[in-house]
């Protein structure tokens, strides 16, 4: 066939892609990684929790709608077979292991990055943190991670902090939204109420298809005398073209696109509006001041909605939301911080007589999390992305600060897992990665429970299981994620100690929870 017609043709057929910005949006996505876009998010909080109302009630074993029932997770029922629970995991930096500083700063300082802090001056980590590792592999660009809280979150203080960038280099979270909507809108297309940018958009916009562009040319030069060879690259052509138009029918790319009609569904101004100017005020360290109600509520569901268009528009794949841990939940009722309710009498001080009600009063933040983290899962369910939704290839993971509160263990954590990160976690199960059989919740009601200001608090409220190093759960998001090694390979190693000893002793991921 005459290379100057076969060049026409397909040149013709070129010009389809950059006279539709739509399409070319498209064909950039579907171009991508031959698997799902896959991300990282992070929920994280503060103070422990009650862990014997916390977990599933199976510890080992698929898990079904009544392991949910009654516990402080009931409300993600409807996912119970999209979670997993990795249970048994440690963070080898509490008090008197590895470090003898104090145990919230050790637990913030150590969470991401499984390294010492400084023990003077600001504590800050000796090392940078595995969501600055993921962004400096796989994020677009090398863009640093996104993390965000909200009221006060973003102090300098270590008891603030879980990201850093490099050694001593806090990474404090953002708080504003309307900040991160206004950075996010330059990249909207126009879409949806927005006009046509040019011919080929309206057509599409009226129901076309890319072929109902270039039918005519295509099927005019299909019918050229042409080698088996070169029918073959016009065949190869088409399905480009069509891949193009679909996302590639694999689940390569977000199906809802980067458009102002996306953001504009996803009411971000809406949310935005019901919370206060700025960062949001209303939280401060050992509970200086009342929680931002409005900050809390509203300011959180407007940053979940822009983590989901950040991830629509591919800025970050690895992302953290961080609520604030010292403050007073007056909107709950609290007359008493939630660090002190934490360690049962209402003040910094350890030990002591419990505060009256307290253990409701520590169920009703409890639960209120709970609330959140299933608006954030419920949220990324409802996003198409390719043939699931944007939970699947997302790992959304419930991180805490300590597990008891009041004991301010690091072991047997409680964390959850939902989405499978395209395919990379099982789902559905509870496992525990230290030892594979049962194991207990803790009990953190075996003290205060009475509601009689004079109870002792006795501290014996956590579990002495679970001692798998948290750097495995790392490794295994990090891997999942596709980061490499300095080899080449995957990663096998992570921070500068997983376990007394203070050194890595046990490299590589938990086997137990790949799929």
């Amino acid at each position: 066939m005459n290379r100057r017609i076969f060049l026409k043709g397909v040149g013709g057929a070129t010009l389809a892609v950059p006279f539709l910005s739509s399409l070319q949006n498209k064909q950039s996505k579907a171009q991508d990684a031959a698997g799902p876009t896959r991300r990282v998010v992070i929920f994280h909080t503060h103070n422990g929790c009650l862990t014997n109302r916390w977990f599933p009630k199976t510890s080992v074993g698929t898990l079904s709608e009544a392991d949910l029932q009654g516990t402080t997770l009931e409300g993600l029922t409807p996912f119970v077979d999209r979670l997993l629970f990795p249970r048994g995991i440690k963070s080898y930096n509490m008090y008197g292991e590895i470090q003898a500083v104090d145990p919230h700063d050790q637990a913030m300082g150590s969470k991401l990055t499984c390294a010492k802090i400084a023990e003077s001056g600001n504590r800050y980590a000796t090392s940078h943190s595995m969501d600055h590792e993921i962004a400096r592999q796989v994020n677009p660009n090398g863009a640093s991670p996104l993390v965000l809280s909200v009221a006060g979150g973003a102090g300098g203080s270590i008891k603030d902090i879980l990201s850093f960038s490099a050694p001593g280099e806090a990474f404090p979270a953002q708080t504003n939204p309307r900040t991160i909507y206004n950075q996010l809108t330059n990249l909207l297309e126009e879409g949806g109420g927005g006009e046509p940018t040019n011919e080929g958009d309206y057509r599409l916009r009226r129901g076309e298809s890319v072929f109902d562009l270039v039918d005519g040319q295509l099927q005019s030069f299909i019918q050229q005398d042409m080698s088996a060879s070169d029918r073959q690259k016009v065949q190869a052509w088409q399905d480009l073209l069509r891949d193009a138009e679909t996302g590639g029918g694999s689940g390569n790319g977000v199906t809802q696109e980067c458009t102002q009609a996306t953001a504009d569904g996803l009411e971000i101004e809406s949310f935005i509006s019901q919370s206060p100017e700025g960062d949001g005020g209303g939280s401060d360290l050992f509970g200086g001041q009342d929680v931002s109600e409005a900050a809390f509520k509203f300011g959180a569901s407007a940053m979940f909605r822009l983590m989901a268009l950040s991830m629509i528009c591919d800025t970050n794949r690895i992302l953290a939301f961080t609520y604030p841990g010292y403050a007073i939940y007056r909107f709950l009722g609290h007359t008493h911080d939630h660090h002190g309710l934490s360690h049962r009498n209402g003040s910094l001080a350890v030990g002591g007589t419990c505060v009256n009600g307290v253990i409701d009063m520590i169920h009703q933040i409890d639960l209120f999390m709970a609330e959140k983290y299933t608006e954030l899962v419920t949220l990324f369910d409802s996003i198409p992305d390719g043939d699931v939704k944007l939970l699947d290839n997302t790992a959304t993971v419930w991180l805490p600060e300590l597990a008891d509160g009041n004991t301010h263990n690091t072991n047997n954590l409680p964390i959850v897992i939902a989405g499978s990160l395209g395919g990379y976690l099982k789902q559905g199960q509870s496992i525990n990665v230290d030892g594979g059989g049962e194991i207990d919740t803790g009990n953190s009601e075996a003290n205060c429970t009475d509601g009689n200001n004079s109870n002792s608090n006795t501290f014996a409220t956590a579990s002495n299981m679970g001692n798998a190093p948290i750097n495995k759960l790392h490794l295994t998001l990090m891997n999942g994620m596709g980061c490499k090694a300095a080899d080449g390979g995957p990663m096998t190693e992570w921070g500068q100690f997983d376990g007394r000893n203070g050194m890595i002793s046990d490299p590589g991921e938990f086997e137990d929870l790949k799929a």
